[in-house]
């Protein structure tokens, strides 16, 4: 019975369509393809994700070139691009250079190739883009790409910049580290009663730590952006859930009523997903979780590749790294460690999993569905998934691999019931990146069954998910817009718990006073 009702679970993946574009978001795709220097934003769930992979698409289609950076390795993985670091041919000890020092080495030849054949540059995740490093980049890219005829240079030397994030969610991290013209290190003070940094050296700038943020640049005003803020919002239908999330948002203070109805209001969260402020606290539930649970256990490393290269990109070396754990000769690769698919991944029927991949969303299975692996089922090489788009040749060659090799112990897929009623046979997925300036291009892949445990999740790692089912601890103090990112990542109001003191809703729910001073100076209030 039971392997009769496996037989009629769809073993294929079938293509999922790409979401289709809402007014407001085609006129801005149609904004940035007309050429303009572009900022746009908007609250968790207004499609700001798939604006990005639109517009991408439309311009390389034009026959532009189009470089996507992001702050992180795992943001960048996410948006299958580089960091602004490796763009720039930076390392973690570049900012403690002179500035006239990092201009010079941008006409060294793959850096100086680089920008110029940019034509278009987008920075994702631009909250924690610090100030000075997208100053830095600026000046950079200017002394690279000087125009002689021209007496004030234009920003990043004249290419095309779009630049997208939140600056209510993640700020960035130790803003203000080193003087931008003599790199020595920045002393942390305080001046005018004002939290600041301070170089050593005498008549250097003294920076005001509410000056962290990328908008605060003298880069930002040169770029002379037009500001977008996407208004529609598709991960939830209620609007006084909507107008509360805003509230979070932009920090403005909760009433008695509004904190009610979050923490007393009809829940539907069975099987939810506990949402965490630290990663120990998350490690406990799901390794307590996972153990309970006395079914067999099966363990899927994922299989990394690197397909390089050599002749067209000699620098990118490093990528070929392996870390010390895994099969032997399949170890996964160090640059991959930021990557949304999990090293290794150990499953067991009955466990609470979520989808790390827009499966098919005509069904409701997209990054972020939660539900219950119910089974197992044996593989069959002619039951792979079938795979579309670009590089389809060689995904279905790493997944053919991936199973059959020593990345999966067991020749077997988990299937997954979701809370929507759905079940379905989950197979590997292959994330591939694209590295190096020039095709053919560099490939960095990683093959991993797409699931991770979810009776526990970071609110770092739930960013960007859209959850069915979340119970929001309030035990440990929250950072600034800790408490928005957690809210907002479920659907609607009766699958949201709150767990903890009404306090626990105030934490850092104040919000940064400079990033509400320039929103709403740009797009006014932003609750109604």
């Amino acid at each position: 019975m039971v392997k009769a009702l496996f037989r009629r679970l769809p073993l294929l993946r079938s293509p999922s369509p790409e979401p289709v574009l809402c007014p407001e978001q085609a006129a801005l795709v149609d904004l940035i393809c007309a050429g303009h220097n572009v900022f746009y934003t908007g609250s968790a769930g207004c499609g700001k994700s798939t604006v990005l992979k639109a517009f991408t698409k439309r311009l390389k289609e034009l026959g532009k070139k189009v470089h996507v950076l992001a702050p992180t390795g795992r943001a960048a993985l996410q948006v299958n691009g580089s960091t602004t670091w490796t763009y720039a041919g930076w390392t973690p000890e570049s900012h403690r250079k002179p500035l006239e020092e990092l201009q010079k080495k941008a006409h060294g030849k793959f850096v100086w190739k680089r920008f110029s054949e940019t034509d278009v540059l987008v920075i994702d995740e631009i909250s924690m883009v610090e100030n000075l490093h997208f100053e830095r980049l600026n000046k950079v890219m200017q002394y690279a790409l000087y125009d002689p005829s021209l007496t004030i240079q234009k920003a990043f030397g004249g290419v095309q910049i779009v630049v997208t994030g939140d600056f209510c969610q993640l700020p960035p991290v130790q803003p203000f580290q080193h003087c931008m013209e003599c790199g020595k290190e920045l002393i942390e003070g305080y001046h005018r009663g004002e939290p600041s940094y301070s170089c050593p050296t005498p008549h250097h700038p003294i920076w005001r730590d509410e000056d962290k943020w990328a908008f605060a640049s003298d880069a930002w005003k040169q770029c002379d952006f037009v500001h977008v803020n996407l208004k529609t919002i598709h991960r939830q239908n209620d609007h006084t859930f909507i107008r509360i999330l805003n509230k979070c948002r932009i920090g403005e203070a909760l009433t008695e009523s509004d904190k009610r109805l979050l923490m007393d209001h009809p829940c539907k969260t069975h099987h939810a997903t506990k949402l965490f402020a630290t990663r120990d606290e998350v490690a406990r539930v799901n390794q307590q979780q996972f153990e309970k649970l006395k079914a067999v256990k099966h363990t899927y490393w994922a299989r990394d590749t690197f397909r390089w290269q050599k002749k067209r990109h000699p620098l990118l070396s490093h990528k070929a790294i392996r870390k010390a754990v895994g099969p032997d000769g399949h170890q996964p690769l160090s640059a991959l460690n930021d990557h949304r698919f999990y090293q290794c991944v150990e499953l067991k029927k009955g466990m609470l999993v979520v989808l790390l991949t827009n499966l098919n969303l005509r069904l409701g299975l997209c990054n972020g569905s939660q539900g219950i692996i119910c089974g197992f089922v044996t593989y069959e090489k002619d039951k792979l998934p079938a795979v579309y788009g670009e590089h389809a040749h060689v995904k279905e060659s790493e997944i053919k691999s991936y199973i059959e090799g020593p990345s999966a112990e067991s020749k077997v897929w988990p299937v997954v019931r979701f809370h929507n009623g759905i079940r379905r046979v989950i197979h590997a997925e292959c994330s591939i990146n694209e590295l190096g300036d020039e095709k053919p291009y560099s490939l960095l892949s990683r093959t991993q069954i797409p699931l991770a445990p979810a009776w526990a999740m970071t609110i770092h790692k739930s960013q960007g998910l859209t959850l069915d089912r979340v119970i929001v601890n309030l035990s440990k103090a929250f950072e600034i817009g800790q408490v928005y990112v957690a809210l907002s990542r479920v659907t609607e109001l009766e699958g949201l718990k709150i767990e903890g003191d009404v306090a626990g809703l105030e934490a850092g729910i104040e919000g940064d006073r400079r990033v509400q001073r320039f929103l709403r100076g740009r797009f006014g209030s932003l609750t109604k």
